[in-house]
């Protein structure tokens, strides 16, 4: 697997400290910086701004590690959820008293909970939240919860595999190396058809640009939705 397999689906954006400016004389890395919105993946990208694929991908993996880009968090993913709890456990046990929070973590420690290891970023586990939330109600603290941002309805997942497929078993008949030159076309326009997955979300656009291409190629696709419990062959 390429590193633009690996990190294709990423999205980052421009750490707040980078400055554009910095780069004003390596116009490679400016490129990239600029193109960098938060919004866009690495394939999209690569796509649409025309990059080399592989010469983007290893340029963000060094920017990243060098602390000049950072990756954007899943919208969809509630997260931050169970620090809140914690520190309000803390806040309340420890009224207020910096000598006790040391002594309050270490009580929650023997229950399994470890406050120092959980961040604003960490992802929340519905059995932890269940069990800080009776915890916190133990002590007379009153939790209110959400669920985090929703999705958008319209967003769907998996149809950008389902019209790839579509197109490199209808116009290969089957046949492996035909198969393998559709592909390498494909890859050629920017699509590497081995990055997306079922339960890969979608991207409209690109949607549409492979739709208007199995028109072309007379490649029927199925009108199913695919999810994750789908299988290709099905429809093939």
């Amino acid at each position: 697997m390429t590193l633009i397999d690996e990190i294709g689906m990423t999205v980052f954006r421009r750490s707040k400290s980078t400055r554009l400016s910095e780069f004003g004389k390596d116009m490679k890395t400016f490129n990239i910086l600029g193109a960098l919105d938060g919004k866009r993946t690495v394939q999209e990208i690569a796509t649409m701004d025309r990059f080399d694929p592989e010469f983007l991908a290893e340029k963000l993996k060094t920017l990243y590690e060098q602390g000049f880009i950072e990756k954007v968090v899943d919208d969809g993913v509630s997260r931050g959820q169970a620090k809140k709890i914690i520190d309000a456990i803390i806040k309340k046990r420890s009224r207020g008293v910096g000598a006790l929070v040391k002594s309050v973590k270490i009580k929650l420690a023997l229950k399994g909970i470890q406050a120092n290891k959980l961040t604003a970023d960490t992802p929340d586990d519905p059995v932890l939240i269940t069990k800080l939330i009776q915890l916190a109600k133990s002590y007379g603290l009153q939790v209110q919860t959400h669920a985090g941002p929703k999705r958008n309805l319209q967003q769907t997942q998996g149809r950008t595999k389902l019209i790839l497929d579509s197109i490199i078993t209808q116009r290969s008949g089957g046949n492996a190396a035909k198969a393998k030159t559709i592909k390498t076309k494909l890859i050629l326009k920017g699509i590497n058809p081995d990055a997306y997955s079922l339960d890969t979300v979608d991207d409209p656009n690109l949607v549409k640009k492979l739709t208007n291409l199995a028109e072309k190629l007379n490649v029927t696709i199925p009108t199913v939705s695919a999810n994750v419990d789908d299988q290709i062959d099905k429809f093939l």
